[in-house]
């Protein structure tokens, strides 16, 4: 059994144990996470611009082009045996790694019936970066532990909700599909792709902010994100409230079916 236990650093292979020090670090770090499906990156172009983004707003240059990641993603497929997974690169002062993360993907019943999410009072305080944040991440890990959800969205300090504490939240009334403002959220490639496919085929998008006290005015919701895609929320318990959503929700399948056309379309193009 393939163990994912080869990683790129400074565009050398090695073996993963020599960096836990820097894998399990608490200390923040500028990332990005790009889905491989059969040796090819999804969105490879999409997730470069928002790295070179990231890096910018820390004041770092990027150095990446869209042919080196595919060349050393190809080298991280063959050196461990894997074809697809979530690649997740790290940078951290002069270190750049690059590794398998042994992502777990939504099974079809969960497609199909949908999941549980809770909500979490908490900031991203720079949204535009992605950057690492440890406490953060570990408390929204052990509510979503405690409580057997899927993930947690955050209600920022107005009480509205904002995204999830690792993907993007969408809400859908009445055909219309509504998401947070970009300026307060993580500008997720998966959102990105969604909002296009949209877009391109007249489905109505309302970019507003979503008040705590209004979630159980929606018809449906959504999780977005690179390893869930399109997740249709089935439950939002929100303290002593529990808000039922429609998976089955014409909008909602509709936007599922486009962006499943999306990634198609994709790796077609890049093949």
């Amino acid at each position: 059994m393939n163990e994912r236990n080869i990683v790129i650093v400074n565009g050398n292979l090695c073996d993963a144990s020599e960096y836990d020090a820097l894998i399990n670090s608490q200390e923040a770090y500028a990332y990005e996470v790009i889905r491989v499906i059969e040796g090819k990156p999804l969105f490879l172009e999409d997730h470069l611009e928002r790295l070179k983004n990231t890096l910018a707003g820390i004041g770092m240059q990027c150095d990446f082009t869209a042919e080196s990641l595919r060349a050393d993603f190809g080298r991280l497929c063959t050196a461990n045996g894997v074809s697809s997974d979530n690649v997740k690169i790290i940078i951290w002062e002069d270190t750049v790694c690059m590794m398998f993360t042994g992502a777990t993907y939504p099974s079809e019943e969960m497609y199909r019936d949908g999941v549980g999410v809770g909500v979490l009072a908490a900031v991203r305080e720079n949204p535009q970066v992605k950057i690492s944040n440890f406490w953060l991440r570990e408390f929204a890990n052990r509510m979503i532990a405690e409580n057997g959800f899927f993930e947690v969205m955050l209600a920022n300090r107005k009480d509205c909700i904002t995204e999830g504490s690792r993907s993007n939240m969408f809400f859908i009334k009445d055909g219309v599909v509504v998401t947070s403002p970009a300026e307060g959220v993580l500008l997720g490639i998966t959102r990105k792709r969604i909002i296009s496919v949209c877009e391109e085929n007249r489905v109505p998008i309302e970019y507003r902010e979503i008040p705590r006290k209004e979630l159980g005015d929606f018809d449906a919701a959504f999780i977005s994100g690179t390893s869930p895609n399109v997740l249709p929320i089935r439950f939002v318990k929100d303290g002593n409230r529990m808000l039922e959503y429609d998976v089955n929700d014409r909008t909602l399948r509709r936007v599922m079916k486009l962006f499943d056309s999306e990634i198609a379309g994709y790796l077609e193009e890049n093949d």
